[in-house]
């Protein structure tokens, strides 16, 4: 009697003699490509349209299954055809579970439906845990470009022939020979550039941006597709919350030719560097614009952007799969974190790693450095992108997103980080972990902390300045008023004490006036009250009058006021300009004033309390106002020493000595600072058109201890100052000081 026909022994036979009820797909389409020699089968699932490399080991495993075989059946029968690897039973199961999750098997048994539901949502959280992780770089559903391929095909396919090639080749060159030619201008153009694209014009840049990466992602699909390959996805993809396309040609690795895979890894690239050509001609044909400057931008995306993210093999984007294919190295990311892991695994807490057959023999130490940098480049990148994002929103009170997308980020990483550590912890191991090794990996730990957060530095600050004449004296108007008289003009020189305008308020003047007569008034009740000898009534006389008095004296104070006269002799200068109104504006509130409250026209015109009405220069010197953040204003002492570097000399470092600081914040700066108008200091405007400071700010001045030639008053640079050795932990628990607030 068989085993199969008594249900009560097949039930005691051992599960490695029972038959495995899994069989290869007959669907599958089957590549082989030799990698340095080694054989590997690309294995393409059509339905799915996912891609996986198999060695020979899992190859022949994946044939053997025929839904009849058993365990033992299929290691002796892999034995016998690849006598040299000897692989145990747990092996042979562990590839058969890793086939059967890559969907590359099927069952005929019933029940397989909960399996593959489970195995579906589980694939579904770790989509969304990975798009929570990656919020900076979000990839959407897309759709099947195949029609739009085969028809741009006979169009621009030739771009990727040898012809093509060398011809594009040809021309990218003969751009940079121009940009060579006229590297002054370009380098010249620079601060230009960046001042046109403020925040109104950023829309231009992100548009630019999103183009050129549409652009690019074409070209891998449309190469894909002259090399014999097939592209069935293109979607849409938020890079930095620019929106731009992302192209699926995973078919390339069907490709034998490796350099035929290459070029598909490089077509995007070669099409950014095709776009750099003829945005360099057009920027050295035009006229100073806007297509002048958008040339320039798109100069800067497709060479800038393709070196810091396409071409860089430590992320992985193009230059990682040009790496791995020139290698001929598949899987060289995930094998380098694995082999990561299982070093340190092993160097610090002694557990040592299961032996894989399918992990490299050779060359481990620079895949674990590879490993290494690759993470500290992600890193890093994802901070700058960070800061960017927080600078851009900060003038907006929008830096909270900023923050938060930084919060995502890391968390991200430090939980992926304790994941795998618990992952390695907790495997099964028949070895414990080792004592010696945890204590000293412990101590290094430790000691590392202790000298990143209590290890004093040398820090320093960045500032804006502009330039001022030096000991210069705003003058302001204390009380409002109309302009009636100006007895100055830009440019005159003053003494001290002389009239520059005169103010009219005929509302306090009928105050003063009201004031008079009550005075009056009482002085008559009183009167009254010491004939009738009521001296309740007397008592409440005199507090009203004396009452009426102060009134009077603050009225007529404020009158006195009027007159603004020149605290110091000295040069007139103007005030900032203040630009005229929009003709829609204008229509819904009529402005008071405009230019400057020294101009002719401007007379008759009311001026608000403390309008700057112009400023006094004693002497021929300049100084340079610093605005200093209201947490470094403590670090600043008078008589330090500031390194100052101008916007119209970049290449030469000045200095100078701090002269005075103010003692109460700033909430007005002049617009030259804004970075509304090319400065870098976050502010808003309010009703009456003035930059109001986001937060506060204390203003420094400098005495400039040097000649500068070409220094005039109005110009802008940036300062540095060393506040002192200070330590990681001092700034994380200024930090906390500074942002949070415990009230018991």
């Amino acid at each position: 009697m068989s085993i199969a026909g008594n249900p009560a022994q097949s039930s005691l036979t051992p599960s490695n003699r029972r038959p495995i009820p899994l069989q290869a797909r007959a669907d599958l389409v089957i590549e082989r490509i030799d990698y340095q020699g080694v054989a590997y089968w690309v294995i393409k699932e059509p339905v799915g349209l996912k891609y996986y490399r198999l060695q020979t080991e899992q190859y022949e495993v994946l044939f053997l299954l025929d839904g009849k075989r058993s365990l033992e059946e299929v290691r002796d029968e892999l034995l016998r055809i690849l006598p040299t690897v000897r692989l145990q039973l747990s092996d042979i199961q562990h590839l058969i579970t890793d086939l059967h999750e890559k969907g590359l098997v099927h069952s005929n048994r019933m029940g397989q439906g909960a399996a593959l539901l489970k195995q579906k949502k589980d694939n579904f959280r770790k989509k969304v845990w990975q798009t929570l992780r990656s919020l900076l770089y979000l990839r959407l559903p897309g759709w099947d470009p195949e029609r739009t391929l085969t028809f741009l095909n006979p169009i621009a396919g030739w771009l990727f022939k040898p012809w093509g090639l060398i011809t594009m080749t040809l021309f990218c060159v003969a751009s940079w020979i121009m940009l060579g030619t006229r590297f002054n201008d370009f380098t010249a153009q620079i601060p230009e550039f960046q001042q046109f694209f403020g925040w109104p014009n950023l829309m231009y840049l992100w548009v630019t941006l999103a183009a050129c990466k549409i652009c690019h992602e074409f070209g891998h699909g449309l190469s894909c597709k002259v090399y014999g390959g097939e592209c069935h996805e293109m979607g849409v993809m938020l890079l930095c919350f620019s929106p731009c396309l992302y192209c699926d040609v995973s078919d390339s690795w069907t490709l034998k030719n490796k350099w035929k895979r290459i070029m598909i890894g490089a077509a995007g690239m070669y099409i950014e560097a095709i776009i750099s050509g003829f945005a360099i001609f057009f920027w050295a044909y035009t006229e100073t614009g806007l297509m002048h400057h958008l040339c320039l931008n798109i100069f800067f995306v497709t060479s800038i952007t393709t070196v810091i993210f396409n071409a860089n093999p430590l992320m992985r984007f193009d230059g990682y799969y040009m790496l791995s294919d020139f290698l001929e190295i598949p899987n060289m990311r995930p094998k380098a974190d694995k082999l990561m892991r299982e070093s340190f695994a092993w160097y610090c807490l002694g557990i040592e790693a299961r032996p894989d057959p399918f992990m490299p023999e050779t060359g481990k130490f620079w895949f674990i450095v590879f490993a290494i940098t690759a993470n500290i480049y992600r890193i890093f990148v994802m901070v700058a992108i960070l800061t960017f994002f927080y600078t851009v929103l900060k003038p907006y009170d929008l830096q909270s997103l900023g923050i938060t997308l930084a919060v995502f980020s890391f968390s991200g990483i430090i939980y992926s980080f304790f994941f795998n550590l618990y992952k390695i912890i907790t495997a099964p191991r028949i070895e414990p972990m080792s004592r010696p090794k945890m204590i000293a990996s412990s101590v290094v730990l430790l000691t590392v902390l202790g000298v990143g957060l209590f290890v004093p530095i040398p820090w320093h600050f960045d500032a804006m300045f502009i330039v001022e004449p030096h000991d210069v004296q705003h003058v302001y108007s204390s009380t409002p008023g109309f302009l009636r008289e100006q007895f100055v003009a830009e440019g005159q020189h003053v003494q001290e004490g002389s009239p520059i305008v005169n103010l009219e308020n005929p509302e306090k003047e009928d105050k003063k006036r009201e004031m008079v007569v009550q005075g009056r008034v009482i002085i008559e009740e009183i009167k009254v009250h010491q004939a009738n000898d009521s001296q309740a009534e007397f008592k409440v006389a005199n507090q009203k009058l004396q009452t009426v008095r102060e009134q009077l004296a603050e009225y007529e104070n404020q009158l006195a006021q009027l007159q603004i006269v020149a605290p110091c002799g000295g040069l007139v200068i103007a005030p900032p300009f203040t630009p005229e109104p929009k003709a829609d504006a204008a229509r819904v509130q009529l402005a008071a004033w405009n230019t400057t409250p020294l101009a002719e026209k401007n007379l008759d015109c009311f001026l608000e309390e403390r309008t700057h009405v112009c400023s006094i220069a004693p002497d021929e010197k300049f100084q340079a106002t610093l605005l200093v953040d209201q947490q470094d204003r403590n670090d600043l002492k008078i008589g330090d020493s500031i390194q100052l570097k101008f916007d119209h000399l970049p290449d030469k470092i000045y200095t100078g000595k701090v002269e005075k600081i103010s003692d109460r914040h700033l909430e007005f700066v002049p617009q030259l600072l804004s970075n509304k108008l090319g400065g870098e200091v976050p502010t808003t405007t309010d009703d009456q058109g003035r930059e109001r400071l986001v937060s506060a700010a204390y203003q420094t001045t400098v005495v400039l201890e040097e000649d500068i030639p070409l220094l005039r008053s109005g110009m802008r640079g940036r300062a540095r100052f060393h506040i002192g050795k200070r330590s990681t932990w001092d700034w994380l628990w200024r930090y906390i000081k500074t942002t949070f607030h415990f009230r018991l």
